[in-house]
Parts: C-alpha cells; sequence; structure tokens
C-alpha cells in the first residue's frame, strides 16, 4: 500500500516517511516523483526525531546556497507547497544603524521561495531566479521570519510544464510584528543542457 501525503490539506502539512518513491496529492490529477531534493528531506525525517528536522533541513539547504549559510538563514518548515525560515539579527549581516541590512532580508525572501522551487521541479531542470522586486516600507526590529507558499496551479506547472515561470509571494515579518519589506519573487525552470552542448 502505498502512503500518500496533501499538502493542500493543512498550510501546516509536513512530508512523511513513505515507502515509495512516488505521493499523490489530494486534487492532482496524477502522481509526481519525487526530485533527489524532496527524496533526500523525506528519508533524513524518517531516521531523525521531529525536534531535530530543522536543523537537518538548514544544514542540507545552507550547504548548497552558501550564501544562506553565511547569512545564518534557518529553514524552519517546508512542505510542496509551503516554506518558512528565520534570519536573526546579526553583527554580521547589519546595516550602518544595527538593522538587518537590506540585501539580507532580500536574501531571506529569495531563500524561503527558491527552496520551494527547489522542492518541486524536476531533476532533469534547473530553477532559475528572473526578477526580485522587494519594496522596504519600514525599519526592521531584530530578526525576521518569512513564509513563502505556492498556489496548487503552480505546484502542478512546475511538475507538468517543461518550462515556465512562476510569481512566489512571501510574507516577511520582524520581531515586532510588523512587515518591513514586501517581497515577491519570479522563478522559472528550464530543462538542463546535455553535457557537451553549448
Amino acid at each position: 500500500t502505498i502512503k500518500t501525503i496533501t499538502p493542500f490539506l493543512s498550510p501546516h502539512h509536513r512530508i512523511t516517511s513513505q515507502p515509495s518513491k512516488q505521493y499523490r496529492a489530494t486534487n492532482m490529477a496524477k502522481p509526481y516523483k519525487l526530485n533527489k531534493m524532496a527524496s533526500t528531506i523525506r528519508k533524513v525525517r524518517s531516521i531523525l526525531p521531529t525536534s531535530l528536522h530543522p536543523t537537518a533541513l538548514t544544514y542540507i539547504f545552507n550547504s548548497t546556497v552558501k550564501l544562506a549559510g553565511t547569512a545564518g538563514i534557518r529553514i524552519d518548515s517546508l512542505s510542496h507547497t509551503r516554506s518558512t525560515l528565520s534570519l536573526p539579527n546579526e553583527k554580521r549581516i547589519q546595516n550602518h544603524i544595527g538593522g538587518l541590512h537590506a540585501c539580507s532580508m532580500a536574501l531571506a525572501a529569495e531563500s524561503a521561495t527558491g527552496v520551494l522551487i527547489g522542492m518541486n521541479v524536476r531533476d532533469t531542470h534547473v530553477p532559475l531566479i528572473k526578477t526580485m522586486k522587494v519594496d522596504f516600507v519600514r525599519r526592521c526590529e531584530g530578526g525576521i521570519t518569512v513564509e513563502a507558499s505556492l498556489s496548487e496551479e503552480d505546484y502542478r506547472r512546475i511538475h507538468e510544464e517543461d518550462r515556465g515561470e512562476v510569481w512566489v509571494p512571501c510574507k516577511v515579518e520582524d520581531e515586532s510584528g510588523q512587515e518591513p519589506i514586501v517581497a515577491s519573487m519570479l522563478w522559472a525552470w528550464v530543462a538542463k543542457q546535455k553535457k557537451g552542448k553549448l
């Protein structure tokens, strides 16, 4: 019996351990094969206790995206349609007035949206950031948390279309509960070029 996951039943849903390499999501026309990143995360979650999942997710992501690790980004939760990460206000990423630097907040927004694309894009394809839209609306107080999400339609498109692009919205909150920036990222996916092809 193949166990299934249903990423659209709850925004807090997590990927669970499954014996199959495929999963079927509620309201999906057909199952989608897990890519290498999603398969690795599923395997790690099946081994480690829940309390260690954020640490493992952070290690996996920051090992791939070195700048995220340098900045101190932490992946708090991750499913195929929603991600949450945090970035503490530390001296190495502060601006001249002691707040988070503008680029560090943009990096957090890009990371939250990018990890969602990374969870879904097929191994035969590569994700590419095309546009970063960031409006700085107020001074940031303390660290930030970022939550990004994919719509059901965009989730399907990433799995089924050979190439395309989607706007991925995210919500950024600082320690006061306010939004210092308003951001969304335009991500594309294209087929990988064969080795030796220019």
